[in-house]
């Protein structure tokens, strides 16, 4: 009985991870193919939601990949983090551009999601 369990678990785990890679290497292809106007993983993550938006594949085929994947995630930030630890004396030589740029970017992007909201909260009157 246990093994039965476990092999559907581990088909369930497989194939969901087969989803999600063959949407991410999907995407890495088209990337290539446009000439790397997006990020293959950006187009393979538009991919999966329009899969999984139309129907094509159901939430369930790739909820436990997925899971697995999230639950880890924070892992996979590690190499990110040394690696800007290993470049701090770059970082602070551009420190005034970088929060120029992260203050200047998010009131961007606050303005225009508020105008956005106002904006179809009049259309829907």
């Amino acid at each position: 009985m246990k093994i039965a369990f476990v092999c559907r678990r581990m088909a369930a785990w497989l194939s969901s991870v087969i989803i999600l890679m063959a949407c991410l290497w999907t995407g890495d292809l088209v990337s290539v193919w446009i000439g790397h106007a997006l990020p293959g993983s950006i187009i393979g993550m538009l991919l999966l939601a329009t899969l999984l938006g139309s129907g094509l594949i159901r939430l369930s085929w790739v909820e436990v990949g997925a899971g697995f994947l999230v639950r880890w995630m924070s892992l996979l930030f590690v190499p990110i983090g040394v690696g800007v630890v290993d470049q701090l004396d770059l970082l602070a030589n551009s420190l005034g551009a970088l929060l120029l740029t992260s203050i200047l970017g998010t009131v961007i992007i606050m303005a225009i999601a508020g105008w956005l909201f106002q904006w179809l909260e009049r259309t829907q009157r």
